[in-house]
Formats: structure tokens, C-alpha cells, sequence
């Protein structure tokens, strides 16, 4: 089974292509500036009016760049398929100026996550055939629902898949979800492309990668950390389940603060409320453990550095959450019609 892996952050996209004839850390790896970066630097170069089309992809700093050159006194028009880059809300992306129509004539820029020449030129460089088997891919999407906060959108998500399953390896979506825009735009740009994949939420599949290296280290009861840019998740395992789950904002995170969330993440004492009520997006705890380790990934993982210990699954923090898709892949055994998840309807926010 040949699988093509990538792992789209803020930063960097990481890329990972499988061969079961060598060892993992033998495999062809690459560490790129993540799309949105690389696009944010094309926008400030452009001296003229943006046609934009293409597809919804991760916004960070090719948002920025695009509302940069909006300021500039250019016109901006883009298309309806790409817009909810700008806003999930495409009422909010006309306030701020932007044009939005149905087709976008003669575009001058392109919007997508997936680059699959790219991906085609750097397999040929490393003396190899891009054919994979299957195409896997994370990413981070808050989800939307007109009216409801993202926060609790994204984290009524994990709070219902774990009704279904504490297997984080059945985290994945193969159909369109009808709310995680850009999870339903990633597996568009695969069709699109000829591909078979998946997509996965990058943090869960950092805990899929971390989950592999504890079985590799031979430890079944700990605490997982992706300590993001932009957020922290916290995971409590045993025997290969989630017991525990917690995300925050790694801004709002001081080592003290993590500390006694992984504490009570522990114990089972941490509520949803503790953490919304701090600005974050909530905990679901099912019962308590007893960690032998705390192991950490995630760019940010300095912050927690002296609590726990690194993950290296496959030899490489940067790829944790690569070698998290390939257990999903590795698992599922191609299952492409599992990890539907069922649709989160409207829910009013809690009590506060």
C-alpha cells in the first residue's frame, strides 16, 4: 500500500510518502512552507485588481494578505466556490469589500491546499513515481453554522464522535460533511484531481501519530499533547481509546495553567465550562487514568517541555501527524464508505 500523506499547519505543510519495503524513517519526506504562506507572498507581489478563483482553503496569512491589498485601494473579486476562505459567512466576506460572483473571468490567482504537481516534481526528484494508493490528509477546520459560535461547532464535533467511537483512528471523513467547509473542499480537490483519500483534523491526527510511538515505546495509559500555533488539544489514553479530551488556545496556555488542565484531565475532574469559560473550546472526560508518560508534539511543544517528553514517531517530531494518517489508513484497510460522521445540526450555546 502506497500512501501520500500530507499535514497542512499555519506554517508548514509536511509531506510523507510511504514505501512498506523500507523502514518509516527511510521514507521520502519533505518539510514546505504550508500553501497559505506561500500564496500570502504571491498577493504581495500582485500590482493590479485580484480575480481570485479556486476552491476554500486554510486562510491565516493569504486572508491577511488578500484584506492587505483590499486596504491597498484594489478591487477584489472572487469567486463563490473560493470565498468562505475570506469568511465562512459570505455576508461577512461582501462587508468587507470584497466582490463576489458566480464565475470569476480571466482569474489571476488561485486558491487550493493541494498542489499535486508539485507533489509529482518532488517524488520525481527523489528518483520516484507519484501513484498512491490512497491520498490522506490533515488539516484544521473550526466547522460552521450560521449562528453558532465555531468553537462549539468544532468541538460538538468531538463531543458526538465519541458517542460513536473512542477509536481516534475512525476520526475521518471520506463524504462531504455539509459544515467543515474546507475538510468538504480537500476531498473535492482529490476527486477533482482523480484521487482516492480521506481527510482527518490535524490535531487528531497528531494523536494518532503520538498513540503510534507510545505503542512503539510499549506505553498503553498516558496523556498526549499537540501543542499547536494556534491550539492546544489533550488527549487522555488507555488500551488505544480517548478517555479524555480538552482543546484550548495555546495563547491563553501558561506551563502552569497546562499543567492543571492535564492534571484534571487525568483525575476526570475537567468540565466544558472550565475551559469555554477561559476562551477555549471545551473538555469531554469519560474516566479518569493513571499516565505512565505525558508525551508532547506540536510546534509549541517547548511550553510543556519540562512535564513530559517528545514524541518521535517515526524517528521525527515534524511528522507526527503523517504518521498519524497512515495508521488511519493502515487500519481502516481502505474502508473509503467509514468515518461519516453524522451532520451536527444547530445547537444553542450552553449555559454560561
Amino acid at each position: 500500500m502506497e500512501v501520500f500523506m500530507i499535514d497542512i499547519g499555519k506554517g508548514t505543510q509536511d509531506l510523507l510518502y510511504s514505501d512498506e519495503n523500507l523502514n518509516t524513517e527511510n521514507w521520502v519526506k519533505a518539510i514546505l512552507p504550508s500553501p497559505t504562506t506561500m500564496l500570502a507572498e504571491k498577493v504581495k507581489k500582485i500590482e493590479e485588481d485580484l480575480r481570485i478563483d479556486g476552491f476554500i482553503m486554510g486562510g491565516g496569512p493569504v486572508k491577511k494578505a488578500i484584506l492587505e491589498h483590499l486596504k491597498k485601494g484594489f478591487k477584489v473579486t472572487i469567486s463563490q466556490r473560493a470565498a468562505r476562505t475570506i469568511r465562512d459567512d459570505i455576508e461577512e466576506v461582501k462587508r468587507l469589500g470584497i466582490e463576489i460572483v458566480e464565475k470569476v473571468e480571466n482569474p489571476n490567482f488561485f486558491l487550493r491546499d493541494l498542489e499535486f504537481e508539485l507533489y509529482k516534481k518532488l517524488l520525481k526528484l527523489a528518483g520516484k513515481e507519484f501513484n498512491p494508493d490512497i491520498f490522506a490528509v490533515a488539516c484544521q477546520d473550526h466547522g460552521f453554522v450560521k449562528g453558532q459560535s465555531d468553537r462549539i461547532t468544532r468541538f460538538k464535533y468531538f463531543e458526538e464522535k465519541l458517542k460513536e467511537t473512542r477509536d481516534p483512528h475512525d476520526f475521518f471523513f471520506v463524504q462531504e460533511t455539509g459544515f467543515f467547509s474546507r475538510f468538504d473542499s480537500i476531498l473535492q480537490q482529490l476527486r477533482d484531481g482523480g484521487y482516492r483519500g480521506f481527510v482527518v483534523d490535524s490535531k487528531v491526527a497528531s494523536v494518532c501519530g503520538i498513540l503510534s510511538y507510545a505503542e512503539e515505546i510499549g506505553i498503553k495509559e498516558f496523556i498526549g499533547l499537540d501543542i499547536g500555533n494556534g491550539h492546544t488539544l489533550g488527549v487522555s489514553i488507555k488500551g488505544g481509546e480517548i478517555c479524555g479530551l480538552f482543546e484550548h488556545h495555546t495563547r491563553y496556555l501558561t506551563p502552569k495553567k497546562l499543567k492543571e488542565l492535564v492534571e484534571k484531565l487525568a483525575s476526570a475532574t475537567l468540565t466544558f465550562e472550565e475551559v469555554f469559560n477561559d476562551n477555549g473550546h471545551g473538555a469531554v472526560v469519560f474516566e479518569k487514568i493513571n499516565p505512565e508518560k505525558v508525551l508532547i508534539a506540536g510546534p509549541n511543544r517547548k511550553l510543556f517541555r519540562k512535564y513530559g517528553e517528545y514524541a518521535y514517531p517515526g524517528g521525527d517530531v515534524m511528522i507526527t501527524g503523517c504518521i498519524g494518517l497512515y495508521e488511519v489508513a493502515k487500519r481502516n484497510q481502505f474502508n473509503l464508505s467509514a468515518g461519516i460522521s453524522t451532520l451536527i445540526t444547530p445547537l444553542k450555546s450552553p449555559s454560561l
